[in-house]
């Protein structure tokens, strides 16, 4: 089980690596096109390149490896929705807050849905009381955002 949870815990630092540099050419790219044609230019290439590879990965490995079932659809299709949002976001925010003080924020705003969600089994999962500690984390979070914004 700790084995586990040590390959979790290494492949969420590797992710938020992956969204630090993705939010990083975002934003450059925000500054360049602007962040709304950056959200729409972003999924849709992205999207494209998924599109392939489900192609590639159906032709190679079978299509029933890549199958998509009608309950899962409309949940898909809402997170992709969200995806071009939160691209246009990072794209704006970093481009005016700089890298960290962006990605703080970004965090932030993750751990406060994250906790709200966890206090109201919103993800389908057991309750998770939101107690002093972890309200005392989150306000420790919110401080360290506040430290990392650019004084100007």
């Amino acid at each position: 089980m700790k084995n586990v949870v040590f390959v979790g815990g290494i492949t969420a630092l590797v992710t938020g690596i992956f969204i630090g540099i993705q939010s990083m050419f975002s934003g450059r790219a925000g500054e360049i096109i602007g962040p709304i044609n950056t959200g729409f230019w972003t999924n849709f290439l992205g999207g494209s390149l998924a599109g392939l590879l489900i192609l590639g990965i159906g032709v190679f490995k079978g299509f029933n490896t890549v199958t998509i079932t009608p309950s899962a659809i409309g949940m898909v299709l809402l997170s992709g929705a969200l995806g071009i949002f939160i691209i246009m976001g990072v794209s704006f925010s970093i481009s005016k807050a700089g890298l960290a003080a962006g990605m703080a924020a970004i965090i932030l705003g993750q751990m406060v849905f994250g906790a709200l969600s966890d206090t109201f089994g919103w993800g389908g999962l057991n309750p998770i009381p939101l107690d002093t500690q972890r309200i005392v984390g989150l306000i420790l979070m919110a401080v360290s955002v506040i430290l990392l914004f650019p004084k100007k």
